[in-house]
């Protein structure tokens, strides 16, 4: 995605792509829009980022072993549509489904699966056969 020039596009111009979100919804619904559709918005999204970061690192199981202390952590996935499997994705950090057993609930990837099936989403990589392997039980 790095070499992406969509998402370059993106990533340097995040910040001036807010005038126009701010404008839009300045015009929808006043002020009121703009500080719940702008700035709100923002501060939800860096503090689960960064409560992720920490609780996933500290509290969990993991399925696999990794040297950077991470776990999957179920309610932390419930709060973050799926980003509590992190044990998981420090795994294998480019695959798009985080949740590999039955029972870990990943929301992004139910929302990755409606956008593949309507053809916006493609490139979408699956966990290797190897990392299932590992966590299911044998018969």
């Amino acid at each position: 995605m790095a070499r992406d020039r969509y998402y370059q596009f993106l990533d340097r111009y995040f910040l001036f792509l807010q005038i126009p979100l701010a404008a839009a919804l300045y015009a929808l619904g006043g002020w009121q829009f703009v500080l719940y559709g702008i700035f709100l918005r923002t501060v939800l999204v860096w503090h689960s980022t960064w409560f992720i970061n920490s609780a996933t690192h500290m509290f969990g199981y993991r399925n696999f072993e990794s040297e950077d202390n991470s776990r999957n952590l179920w309610w932390a996935a419930l709060f973050a549509y799926g980003e509590g499997w992190h044990n998981n994705h420090h795994s294998y950090p480019n695959m798009a489904k985080a949740g590999l057993r039955w029972w870990e609930v990943d929301m992004t990837w139910w929302a990755i699966q409606v956008l593949r099936a309507l053809g916006l989403a493609k490139k979408v990589v699956m966990p290797p056969s190897q990392a299932i392997a590992k966590i299911t039980p044998s018969a």
